[in-house]
Order: C-alpha cells, then sequence, then structure tokens
C-alpha cells in the first residue's frame, strides 16, 4: 500500500519567544500575570519558546512549563545558546530543544556569530529588496476574524475591530482605526511598517517585535505610522 496518507515537509514560522531573566517562577508568574491581563485573547493558547540563556542547571523547567499552560499558552519548548551539556539535560527530560539561529558552542561562539551574521545579512538584503504586492480588504475586519495577506502588503479600507488581527509579509496599511491586533513583517521583513488612521490598537508587531497597548501611549487615538528602528519599534504622527 503506497504510504501516501501523511507527508512531512520543512517550513517556517514567525515564534515569539519568553526571554527568563530570573530564576524566581514568582517573578516570572506575576509578570506573564501582568501581560495576559492586557490581551487575554492575543494571549490565549499563544505558541511560545522559552530561551534559556540567562538560567543555569539548577532552573526548574518543569514548574516553567507547567506555569505556561496554567496561563493557557502552549509551551513549544526551549532555545538559547547553552552548553552541549544544558541541551542534553533538557532533551532528557523529555522537552524539545530548538537550535537559535545566534546558537552555537560556547567556545566556538565569536566565530559561529561572525558566520550568522553575515549570513542574515545576505537575507535581509535578499528579503528588503523584495517588492510586495497588496492585498485590499474592503470593510470592517470584526472581532475574531483574521486577514493574513501572505507575502503581500495589506491594505484596510475600513477599521479593525478590537479581539480581529490583521497579518501581513509587507507594509499594513489601515484606513480607519485599529483597535485589534496588527502584525507586519510577519516573515522577517524588518522595514515592514504599520500605518493607521487611529491608533487604539491591542497590540502591534513588526518583525516578531511588538507592543501592548500601554507602549502607546504617545500617539494614542492619532494618526500615526510605526515602524522598526534598529531592535526598537518607533511611531511618529502621520501628517
Amino acid at each position: 500500500m503506497a504510504d501516501s496518507s501523511i507527508k512531512f515537509k520543512g517550513t517556517s514560522f514567525t515564534l515569539f519567544v519568553l526571554h527568563l531573566k530570573t530564576l524566581k517562577l514568582a517573578d516570572i508568574r506575576a509578570n506573564l500575570v501582568k501581560k495576559v491581563a492586557q490581551a487575554p485573547d492575543f494571549f490565549y493558547l499563544f505558541p511560545v519558546m522559552v530561551d534559556i540563556e540567562e538560567v543555569d542547571f539548577s532552573f526548574d523547567y518543569q514548574a516553567l512549563k507547567m506555569l505556561l499552560e496554567e496561563l493557557k499558552f502552549t509551551f513549544i519548548g526551549f532555545t538559547g545558546s547553552v552548553s552541549k551539556e544544558q541541551r542534553s539535560l533538557i532533551r532528557e527530560l523529555g522537552y524539545s530543544f530548538l537550535n537559535a539561529a545566534n546558537a552555537g558552542v560556547p567556545s566556538k561562539k565569536n566565530n559561529n556569530n561572525e558566520v550568522i551574521e553575515a549570513k542574515y545579512k545576505e537575507t535581509e538584503t535578499i528579503r528588503e529588496n523584495r517588492l510586495y504586492g497588496d492585498k485590499i480588504h474592503r470593510g470592517q475586519v470584526r472581532s475574531g476574524q483574521q486577514v493574513y495577506a501572505k507575502e503581500q502588503n495589506l491594505v484596510v479600507i475600513g477599521s479593525v475591530s478590537a479581539g480581529a488581527e490583521v497579518i501581513a509579509d509587507g507594509n499594513i496599511h489601515i484606513y480607519g482605526s485599529l483597535r485589534g491586533r496588527a502584525l507586519a513583517g510577519a516573515k522577517g521583513h524588518h522595514q515592514a511598517q504599520i500605518y493607521c488612521q487611529n491608533l487604539e490598537a491591542e497590540l502591534v508587531s513588526i518583525n516578531g517585535n511588538y507592543w501592548l497597548s500601554e507602549s502607546m501611549n504617545k500617539h494614542w487615538g492619532s494618526p500615526v505610522y510605526i515602524q522598526l528602528t534598529g531592535a526598537e519599534l518607533t511611531s511618529s504622527k502621520l501628517i
């Protein structure tokens, strides 16, 4: 019988990574609870990798996984630039470990990073030079609805309601209010931008760097565009 019922294929996804800065689970819990409270619909069953570069062998990996699941995240596994022994320990505990692009053997870290950085810049040049077409959505994007412009810019002639989500591999233009979530540069386009006539968003994200509503006070309720400056999001008022 032909083996045709399933097929494994390689692909890529944009995943958010939770970077741990402390070993104290109580502090991690408090901060996660605060984040989830800001956008509970967005974080519900939110897939997340955990970067453990700044924690050591004594960290309670099982407790962290249970905490994430208790808060309704979807735990994927661990990542980070750690030693071979620490990666082996994690796998012995039964968890996945994904080698990050900047992960390597510590003694060769600098050389590896130089090679990775060169490849990254080459890839970025290809991406930034890509010309995207436009996907146009006419009308309001309602709560619970998601609109994705794959390898395109997304133009919304209308508003994006709270609880709605718009995603584009290129730029996002909203000719109305942005009250839901907007994720531009979803496949790694660092120069993607988000434009809207009225910023009241739950979340905005460009190439995996995101702001929740608390970070948008400067131009809240104004026509703005948002871009990445280095590794930080910045907003400017549209004239």
